[in-house]
């Protein structure tokens, strides 16, 4: 698959669609639905104790699960946890009656052992709930029966939910993310290799780039797990061949948030070094900024454009804007280091971006 992504801009009212679904607005109306459609489905059909256990796991499921990926992985533990855990304790308990201290005694540890033979399929949280709904259900066959018919199409329809209301365009974050951080690299990085660069700036500047670098990793990582799902929605699978440039991205800024890091800790170091060598470092510097500009404009989807005909870095334009600055010391070592990492990282995105 090519790497070279082209879709039309998205139009006012989806890239408002896609601002909303990562809203928590939204995941209140979610929750919302899920409250009202749990609650009245069952009352509607004249099972109002049901409600209840249908609602609440509609919604926990909404609220546990931000992602589609997370809703399916929560839906099948609760549900597990469920089904497996009150049969076996209700059970117990019949097996003890009528010694109820006995069977409350025994509980916890079978229940407790299942869970530590098979800890991928049964969440903690949620098995505490059904131990406890056991002692309080004990023979009675129809509040086990409506629990678990409860939980099951709740967790179900709130999966459902999930992927049809407002489901959060992870896509649409990480592109925004990649706009906000090719502006904030490339101007700290350029006010740097101009030599306008404070030292107090450096810290809070490197802070801010971190955040945004985390930020990007996690939307990424949402995505690739949300595309692993059977059924994908559309605004997610046009993302999908994005993936590797988030990740370069994402890398990209990783790399300069080190580089920030180190010209902060040596910032005496480095300018003590030789004036020459100095200006010729940031020279080259200026040269991966301009670079870097060209790539976040073929990057920002907010315009339609075609892709780059030509890479605006290769390899053998890094060796030579490199080859003849010399690494006298640890220092020059290190800042030339981190010089070629960035034009390196400058090099794959290149070849992403061009057609």
């Amino acid at each position: 698959m090519s790497n070279v992504y082209q879709h039309k801009p998205l139009t006012p009212f989806r890239r408002s669609l896609a601002r909303f679904s990562l809203s928590e607005t939204a995941k209140y109306a979610k929750l919302t639905l899920g409250l009202w459609i749990g609650f009245g489905i069952p009352s509607l059909l004249g099972y109002p104790d049901a409600a209840v256990p249908l609602a609440g796991s509609t919604m926990l499921t909404l609220a546990l699960g931000s992602s589609i990926s997370a809703a399916r992985s929560y839906f099948y533990k609760r549900v597990f946890s469920n089904v497996v855990a009150m049969p076996i304790g209700t059970l117990l308990i019949w097996l003890t009656a009528p010694h109820l201290w006995l069977g409350a005694a025994l509980l916890p540890v079978v229940i407790f052992s299942i869970v530590a033979l098979r800890p991928s399929l049964f969440q903690m949280t949620s098995i505490t709930v059904p131990i406890t709904l056991v002692l309080y259900t004990g023979e009675h066959i129809p509040l086990l029966e409506q629990r678990l018919i409860g939980v099951v199409l709740g967790m179900f329809l709130g999966f459902i939910l999930q992927q049809i209301a407002f489901p959060p365009d992870h896509g649409y974050w990480a592109n925004t993310l990649v706009n906000d951080g090719n502006d904030q690299a490339t101007d700290i990085v350029a006010q740097l290799a101009d030599g306008k660069l404070d030292k107090a700036q450096i810290k809070p500047a490197t802070a801010k780039l971190r955040a945004l670098s985390t930020n990007l990793k996690q939307a990424h990582l949402l995505l690739k797990n949300d595309l692993d799902q059977a059924w994908v929605s559309p605004h997610l699978a046009r993302n999908r061949v994005r993936l590797p440039v988030f990740a370069a991205y994402q890398e990209t800024f990783d790399s300069l948030v080190n580089f920030l890091e180190t010209m902060d800790t040596f910032h005496d170091q480095f300018a003590a070094l030789d004036a020459a060598w100095r200006e010729a470092f940031l020279a080259r510097l200026r040269t991966l900024v301009n670079t870097h500009r060209q790539l976040a404009e073929a990057a920002d989807l907010r315009v339609e454009r075609e892709p780059l005909t030509t890479p605006p870095l290769q390899m053998e334009d890094l060796r030579q804007l490199t080859g003849d600055l010399p690494a006298s010391n640890v220092f020059t070592s290190v800042y030339l280091g981190h010089l070629t990492g960035y034009g390196i990282l400058l090099c794959r995105l290149s070849d992403m971006h061009t057609a």
